[in-house]
């Protein structure tokens, strides 16, 4: 039995739902809910949105109100934004008022009109049990649901020109690229396929992009370049908990070399005095390691000083944080107790979660019955499902993962402060110190081929699939010392190179490719990229060299680390509405 997907339209003109809207009163806002973008949609659980309004910019009758104003903002000039649900390159569903993974209350409040879109992603399935989301489908998904709203602009309140795209994760790497990959040539096919306006743009004024999860032709190395000392491992998505072997240190230290010629082939520029930013050979020195520390720097100096100021909900002095002197509340791990298992749902990515009642055995509700209706062919359901809406008349069910409290540690050995400016000793000192190593090595392009981007490259016919074309490489240059693993491992990254069809879709999906290249793009105005300093998903110089590459191409470009924040939207209560309010 199939899983009944609400969807309103029945067209993809939206003059025809105008009976559809509905006023919240909780939280105050119209909202047209479940509207599938398009009409060739191979998983309509998951290629929907939903939109939401501040009330004074809609009339009853489902019309816009041309003369409703909120704060500084009206009807025809308030900014869009526009959500995209991706995490872990997963099929992800639009989110809802108060649900798991909403963000939609700040920018609401602020006067703006709040998309927030879902997309197939590496997992889905079509109606034939066929894998149909792999790359680069969440990218057209999410310019298919953008053109869209462009097509039925005259029915909506809010500026789509002004439209700010926002997303952390895998969402942020789709922000990063929607913004960098505006209105290209090459994804016009894939358009076509799906159902795209064609006679519409796809560009973005902006793009707020949060922790995200790209440059994976590269993450590998840079995982390995900055967690090189550390060879212990948490369960994640990328395996389970663990102490590295002589192996993967050897590995890691191979990594870590191609990683430093890698940065410094970029030779990219410090925005302060245009000096070339390198990495010297022990990737523990040069001009790049002294930006990426001053960054790290700035992270702590900017969270101290909050604490001074009373401007955190902290109820501890900044002298109380170095020396441990307070205790804080921290999630407890979503695995059972005392679990090292892999992390295959991606939990990390979920927020609260919604479940979906079990089957009449107690266990899960088996994926095959949902075939069609985008659910896993899995026995578990995937992270999409967890986090999806229910259906109605099943009641909405928030997971509540435990709180501990933990002691703060002394930080003085390595982090001080002079009520202006923190100094860290070194990268390494904080990441044995306060940020341990996340993932094993390889962290992406795993030796056992079993990561959520290994089967992102996968295809319809073979779900996960080898990419890196370095790691096999550096496996090679280690056959003599250890020849077993040679013989486990080498044979599996031998045709990756060659795979032309792979190494488009590999392009298409990193946002790195297309700043300062030849092709015609519409590249958003400003980007604003912030990372948690204690995200260990990926490795810091990612984001930084993307902001790094994009500020060269005279791009407004706002990044920092954002102090003791995790993989998430990392930011401080406030800031995007003031920059996206600069912007517009």
């Amino acid at each position: 039995m199939n899983q009944h997907i609400p969807v309103i339209n029945k067209t993809l003109d939206l003059a025809d739902c105008r009976d559809q809207w509905f006023f919240d009163e909780k939280y105050q806002v119209w909202c047209l809910e479940d509207i599938l973008y398009t009409l060739k949609a191979t998983t309509p659980k998951f290629q929907r949105m939903s939109i939401f309004v501040p009330a004074e910019y809609m009339n009853k009758n489902g019309t816009v109100n041309a003369e409703g104003t909120h704060g500084a903002y009206n009807a025809k000039t308030a900014p869009v934004v526009f959500a995209n649900n991706s995490a872990g390159y997963m099929q992800m569903p639009h989110s809802w008022l108060g649900g798991p993974r909403d963000e939609s209350g700040k920018y609401l409040k602020h006067g703006m009109v709040y998309v927030t879109c879902g997309s197939r992603g590496r997992d889905s399935i079509d109606a034939d049990g066929r894998l149909c989301g792999k790359s680069p489908w969440i990218l057209v998904d999410l310019k298919t649901a953008i053109r869209f709203l462009r097509h039925n602009r005259g029915q909506l309140p809010g500026n789509y020109d002004a439209m700010i795209s926002v997303g952390w994760s895998a969402g942020g790497a789709m922000s990063s690229l929607l913004g960098v990959k505006g209105n290209s040539k090459r994804f016009d096919s894939f358009l076509e396929q799906n159902g795209a306006f064609m006679d519409e743009k796809d560009d973005v004024l902006a793009a707020q992009v949060y922790c995200p999860i790209i440059d994976l032709d590269h993450a590998d190395l840079a995982y390995e370049w900055q967690f090189n000392r550390d060879v212990e491992n948490e369960a994640s998505p990328a395996g389970s908990a663990g102490v590295m072997t002589q192996f993967q240190q050897a590995l890691s230290d191979q990594l870590m070399k191609d990683y430093i010629n890698y940065f410094n082939e970029l030779k990219l520029k410090n925005p302060e005095n245009g000096s070339i930013l390198i990495l010297n050979e022990d990737g523990r020195s040069g001009s790049g390691y002294d930006y990426l520390m001053k960054c790290l720097e700035k992270s702590a100096a900017k969270y101290l000083l909050k604490l001074d100021r009373n401007e955190l909900p902290a109820k501890f002095t900044s002298q109380d944080y170095l020396t441990g002197n307070y205790t804080e509340k921290v999630q407890a791990s979503r695995l059972e107790k005392g679990s090292n298992d892999k992390d295959d749902l991606g939990l990390h990515h979920a927020g609260a979660a919604v479940m979906l009642p079990p089957g009449e055995d107690g266990k899960d509700r088996p994926g095959p019955d949902f075939a069609g209706s985008g659910m896993s062919p899995r026995e578990k359901l995937s992270l999409g499902d967890l986090v999806s809406r229910p259906p109605k008349g099943v009641p909405y069910v928030e997971q509540e993962f435990p709180m501990i409290d933990v002691q703060g540690s002394d930080k003085t050995a390595w982090l001080s402060w002079d009520g202006e400016k923190a100094v860290i000793t070194s990268l390494d000192d904080y990441i044995l110190n306060h940020r341990r190593r996340m993932k094993p090595c390889t962290s992406f392009d795993t030796l056992g081929m079993d990561s959520g981007e290994n089967q992102e490259f996968g295809t319809p016919e073979n779900d996960y699939m080898r990419f890196s074309e370095y790691i096999g490489s550096a496996i090679g240059r280690l056959k003599d010392l250890f020849p077993d693993e040679y013989g486990r491992y080498f044979s599996s990254w031998a045709n990756v190179a060659g795979d032309k069809e792979l190494a488009e879709r590999r392009y298409l999906i990193n946002p790195m490719n297309y700043i300062g290249s030849d092709e015609k793009t519409s590249m958003a105005k400003h980007f604003r990229i912030r990372v948690g300093a204690k995200d260990a998903d990926t490795a810091f110089t990612i984001s930084m060299a993307l902001a790094l590459k994009l500020a060269e191409q005279d791009i407004d470009t706002d990044y920092a680390l954002v102090w003791d924040l995790p993989h998430c939207e990392a930011d401080y209560p406030g800031e995007i509405c003031d920059w996206i309010d600069s912007i517009v």
